[in-house]
């Protein structure tokens, strides 16, 4: 169900999320599985990025176990503190597409397909499609998306911000090329880009440019930032170590 390779002297963690035969994996089995992994790696201190592969995986909705003590999956991808690259080949539907929605940079093959089909089985989105999808695309699209449940093609994705890159081929190859030029950088610097975005989005501006002060600050006190400062002076290559 899952597989966790490694890039870059472990600072790019690539985690397959795959379905057996074609059959639909269980939400709940995925949730727990992948809370226990992603805990594991959210105390690694030299991952970096975190890359999922959903290219291959048929995943039952979320609303078979709404009622019970379910992890949301979404939540889990939501919440890990490094930057993460979605990956798809074929396409994301329904749960898969929400989940996708999750990662801070999607890459897809030009000839994916993407649904939140869930209105013509009689349902709406529960791993926030109706949320996310919104903010990403605009409410206008995200209303003619969900509403009609229509399937809509890799150009379109791009467009309307799904998707920011799309290959026609070794799809998962350039995702951990990606992974590993932003492992290059400063991984602190990296996470703190990622709290400056995602939290200052919700935030008015003057909020918003108060907490990237913020940050700045606590970045200067850091061994890589000095590292980083050292290593342009003397035009050499920077040695980052998370600290």
């Amino acid at each position: 169900m899952l597989e966790l390779q490694s890039f870059k002297e472990g600072k790019v963690q690539l985690i397959t999320l795959r379905s057996a035969d074609r059959e639909d994996v269980s939400y709940l089995d995925l949730s727990w599985k992948l809370q226990d992994s992603l805990e594991k790696l959210n105390d690694e201190e030299s991952t970096v990025v975190v890359l999922f592969d959903m290219s291959r995986i048929n995943l039952q909705p979320r609303m078979k176990y709404a009622d019970s003590e379910t992890c949301s999956i979404s939540d889990l991808l939501a919440d890990i503190k490094f930057p993460t690259i979605g990956v798809v080949e074929s396409g994301a539907n329904l749960t898969v597409l929400e989940l996708f929605l999750c990662c801070d940079i999607r890459i897809a093959s030009n000839q994916s397909t993407f649904s939140m089909s869930h209105v013509l089985e009689g349902y709406s989105p529960i791993d926030g499609g109706t949320q996310r999808l919104p903010r990403i695309a605009g409410i206008g699209r995200a209303m003619d998306l969900l509403l009609t449940g229509r399937i809509f093609e890799a150009e379109e994705a791009l467009g309307i911000g799904v998707v920011q890159y799309l290959f026609s081929e070794n799809v998962i190859e350039q995702a951990i090329e990606l992974g590993c030029n932003i492992a290059d950088h400063g991984p602190i610097a990296a996470r703190y880009l990622k709290e400056a975005i995602l939290d200052g989005a919700d935030m008015t501006l003057e909020q918003g440019l108060r907490l990237e002060a913020d940050l700045n600050v606590i970045l200067q006190s850091t061994y890589d930032r000095a590292e980083g400062i050292g290593s342009f002076l003397s035009k050499k290559t920077p040695k980052y170590e998370g600290r």
